[in-house]
């Protein structure tokens, strides 16, 4: 039995006569080849500047997006800058408030402990000493009322 796959038999030169025919069905062949190569290499450069100018176009929404997050964090910074700072100004104001109560409270308690006063003048009746400041007589009225 013959081995199937010999390769004695592509070293034969071909036949002379029915190779021009055979050469004309090659030749066509080749040539449906070429164009239907040439069809799907232009298929596929087309795809490919497709997904180019796809990937392009994506890649420039995609920066307009990242640039438009930027911009709204820088007003998201400035504005809770601002508001931290309202509120310090406002708990600034609350603890004025507070210790001018405070002080205010500590000056009426203090006016109510105060001993009340009555203002008389009185004089003395007998002699007056200056050096230890006292009165060797009695204290009388100097205004009736």
């Amino acid at each position: 039995m013959p081995d199937p796959f010999d390769p004695a038999e592509f070293d034969a030169p071909p036949p002379s006569d029915p190779g021009a025919d055979y050469r004309t069905l090659l030749d066509a062949m080749r040539k449906a080849g070429a164009e239907g190569v040439a069809q799907q290499v232009a298929a596929l450069s087309r795809q490919i500047e497709q997904d180019a100018r796809q990937r392009a176009e994506g890649a420039a929404q995609a920066g307009a997006g990242v640039d438009a997050l930027h911009r709204a964090a820088g007003q998201l910074q400035r504005i809770s800058a601002g508001v931290w700072w309202d509120r310090l100004k406002e708990w600034i104001a609350a603890a004025l408030i507070g210790l001018g109560l405070i002080f205010a409270a500590a000056l009426a308690y203090r006016w109510a402990q105060e001993p009340k006063i009555e203002r008389q003048l009185y004089g003395c009746t007998a002699r007056w000493d200056a050096k230890t400041q006292t009165c060797k007589g009695n204290w009388v009225p100097l205004q009736a009322e």
